[in-house]
């Protein structure tokens, strides 16, 4: 064993061939000094969940073993549902923010991510946590850019550069490829020939070791040329799964730690908007000396771009402040203050606490604290009334320590965040289907025992053909309904923009008027983010309302083949229709443009010279340059994803129709279902649905 430890294991890796020193996930877990006071009960709430989850899940198996073979794929289909479910959170806030040292806190793992002042976190890292769908023999899986993405990030400069360029700052621009071609060529010293060979590929790994994770996924010391050191990785590192097994946590969760919002050419904030789309809870963090008066705007695009039930803000380091007590109740005014005049993030819900705490907690090594961070600590627990003086010297200290982290709190409004939002959507999904299966099932058994018609009655043939007819009269009507949404959006976007435009032109000439060429200004695309979102939203909810229509009339049509055709009593035939997905706003629109950029490059666009309309033809030319890929993106690639989704809704009503209609046929041959596993599984969507009710 080497001398602090730690076990010896043998990494492969395609670039390098080395020795690794690290840590199993099991020592994580399992080490007597990283384990909290208490357990991680706040995600209880989410346990309960998993649950109902798992109880449906065992019912649904059970009446799948006796079902008809057309109804058992689909029941088979909702029970991989429940097992790839996995809910994500994403952690957010600046470079420096404290994002991963609270992450290491919520797992109760000191040390688990880079979480030093340098290096720092610089790629998406998924944390999936106790994942039952794990990929055998893997722990950590590190996805590198491919050439395309590298070979735009040298063309171009990145975003940034492509920024730059829009808005005709060729200098800035030139300025910004130099640097990213000072990186590339370090990155290629660096990694040698090996270079173009990892473009596009991954790295796998057996085990978890703190010095992997390092190489690949923060920027500090590159190290040499054997990949020893932080950092070796970083720069061509698109994307880091860690999967951990922890007891006393939930299982199938995802904890997402993003790169800061001001990433370094913006190399990856694509990347951590998708995150954040495909996340239903977002943590942003925030530092108590900074809050949101001198914050990144990229955090108030993001929270403005997202629903405030799916927002949490923890602002963190109030181990930092003289008097937390008092002062988390200045820094929440002015953050509220802050969010009202950008005119988003009404009812947010805001935490406070310090990751510090936690970690000297759960390494138990509060008797160490700064005298600073204690009498800090000490203000915090002379406002509670079960904390005494003495407990500050004791063995309570390291319990106070870990509450007044805010650790606890923030496990309980997660768990909280993710039943209410994934969690309810999940279980009404399940219900609807499920619900709708059981009707079906219930349905065949009637004709099974009843007998109904006799197979030799019956031309199967064209029955089936009449309902597969039904099932393309839906998928064409929808369709229809998509592209008529398609073209009302796309009109409405140029309509906001062409607004958008006028007035930015408007108030540029009446600024111009009132204070001289001199004076800088800039535009604020808040205005046009939310005409965006509002047409966005709008022609999604007509093409949800487009599918109830169609699913509506199919259901009558089918309805009709089942009880008049093959005479199935009508009393005995319910058929649920598809609710679809639900709409998000579109990602993109928190995307950083050259409009947003708060640098010297806007004073001197206007110092240039040329009569004011000429400035004002020029403005105009970078506002659309800069809005258009916006438009183009929310009205084609975004929508279309989202007609995608709801016409595919319609299509699997459709289909389980049809299967439906194939089972009620087969009945008529077949003896019925047990009855009290149809019992069995009502019952447990009813348990289900009360716990979330209450």
């Amino acid at each position: 064993m080497p001398p602090d430890g730690t076990r010896r294991w043998r990494v492969a890796c395609q670039a390098t061939d080395c020795w690794v020193w690290g840590l199993d996930v099991r020592d994580f877990a399992e080490r007597d000094d990283v384990v909290p006071p208490g357990n991680p009960e706040g995600f209880g709430e989410l346990e309960a969940c998993w649950d109902g989850l798992n109880r449906i899940r065992a019912a649904l198996a059970d009446l799948s073993a006796d079902a008809a073979p057309t109804l058992r794929a689909e029941l088979e289909r909702i029970v991989e549902r429940i097992d790839a479910f996995e809910p994500s959170v994403s952690i957010l806030g600046q470079v420096k923010a404290g994002k991963s040292t609270l992450l290491n806190a919520m797992l109760g793992q000191p040390g688990l991510l880079p979480s030093d002042v340098n290096p720092w976190t610089s790629v998406i890292t998924n944390v999936h946590l106790n994942s039952p769908r794990r990929p055998a023999d893997i722990r950590a899986l590190f996805r590198f850019f491919d050439a395309l993405e590298w070979d735009r990030l040298v063309t171009t400069g990145g975003r940034l550069g492509e920024m730059a360029q829009r808005a005709g700052f060729a200098a800035e621009a030139d300025q910004i490829r130099s640097q990213v071609m000072q990186m590339r060529a370090a990155t290629e010293g660096r990694l040698g020939s090996a270079f173009e060979d990892l473009l596009g590929t991954s790295h796998a790994f057996p085990i978890l070791s703190r010095e992997v994770i390092d190489r690949y996924i923060c920027y500090g010391d590159a190290g040499d040329d054997r990949g020893r050191a932080q950092g070796f990785y970083a720069d061509i590192t698109k994307t880091a799964d860690l999967y951990i097994d922890l007891p006393g946590y939930p299982k199938n969760l995802c904890i997402r730690d993003t790169p800061g919002v001001n990433d370094t050419f913006m190399m990856r904030e694509q990347i951590t908007i998708n995150a954040i789309s495909e996340s239903r809870v977002c943590v942003i963090v925030l530092s108590a000396h900074q809050a949101l008066s001198t914050m990144d705007m990229a955090l108030l695009r993001i929270i403005g771009n997202v629903e405030a039930r799916e927002i949490l803000i923890f602002v963190n380091r109030i181990d930092e402040l003289p008097d937390p007590v008092a002062q988390t109740v200045e820094i929440e005014a002015s953050i509220r203050r802050t969010l009202a005049r950008a005119g988003v993030g009404e009812g947010l819900t805001i935490l406070f606490g310090s990751a510090h705490w936690a970690m000297r907690s759960l390494e138990d090594t509060c008797d160490a604290l700064p005298a600073d961070s204690r009498h800090a600590l000490a203000r915090w627990a002379a406002a509670r009334a079960d904390c005494a003086p003495a407990d500050l010297f004791g063995p309570r200290l390291r319990q106070i320590a870990y509450d007044a982290s805010g650790v606890p709190d923030l496990h309980r409004a997660v768990a909280r965040r993710v039943v209410e939002g994934p969690g309810r959507a999940m279980l009404a999904d399940i219900q609807s289907v499920a619900g709708n299966v059981i009707s079906e099932v219930e349905t065949v058994d009637i004709v099974a025992r009843s007998g109904g018609l006799a197979a030799a009655e019956i031309d199967r043939a064209a029955i089936e053909a009449r309902a597969a007819a039904i099932g393309r009269a839906c998928d064409d009507r929808l369709r229809t309904v998509a592209a008529d949404s398609a073209a009302a959006l796309t009109e409405r976007l140029r309509r906001a923009q062409d607004q958008f435009v006028d007035g930015a032109i408007g108030s540029l000439a009446a600024h111009i008027a009132a204070y001289g060429e001199a004076e800088g200004w800039r535009c604020d695309p808040t205005t046009l983010r939310m005409m965006i979102r509002s047409a966005y939203m709008t022609a999604c909810k007509t093409l949800r309302s487009g599918l109830t229509d169609a699913a509506t009339e199919a259901a009558e049509a089918y309805g009709r083949l089942i009880c008049q055709d093959l005479r199935v009593p009508e009393g005995s035939v319910a058929i649920h229709l598809p609710t679809g997905p639900a709409p998000h706003a579109p990602g993109i629109i928190a995307q950083t443009i050259a409009l947003d950029m708060q640098t010297s490059w806007w004073r001197r666009f206007f110092l240039r010279r040329g009569s004011p309309e000429d400035r004002a033809r020029r403005y105009r030319a970078v506002i659309l340059a800069e809005t258009n890929p916006l438009i183009e993106d929310v009205g084609g690639e975004t929508f279309a994803a989202f007609a995608g989704q709801v016409t595919a809704a319609g299509r699997d009503f459709c289909t389980r129709q049809e299967d439906f209609v194939r089972a009620v046929l087969d009945a008529m041959q077949r003896p019925a279902t047990d009855e009290s596993l149809l019992a069995g599984m009502a019952q447990a969507l009813d348990d289900m649905s009360n716990r979330g009710a209450a």
